[in-house]
């Protein structure tokens, strides 16, 4: 990979850092709501209570995943 100033010097693991950080922030979000919904739909179904566990689980797994990025990005800094 080359860089704008014509230098061949292979990438530095601080330029990928920022990318690093964006994904795990992106996955560190993503899979609780995912797990949360899940359980949801797995507990509507059983309970034939059609969007009200669904809602609880992406409300929480919304709140497990706005928490998680929060440490991520409190411990990076």
């Amino acid at each position: 990979m080359s860089m704008r100033n014509g230098d061949n010097k292979p990438p530095s693991a601080n330029d990928w850092a920022g990318l690093v950080l964006v994904g795990q922030l992106g996955l560190t979000v993503a899979i609780p709501i995912l797990l949360g919904i899940g359980a949801g739909l797995f507990v509507d179904s059983k309970l034939r209570s059609s969007p009200i566990a669904t809602l609880i689980g992406l409300l929480l797994g919304l709140a497990a995943g706005v928490y998680g990025a929060y440490r991520l990005v409190s411990s990076s800094f």
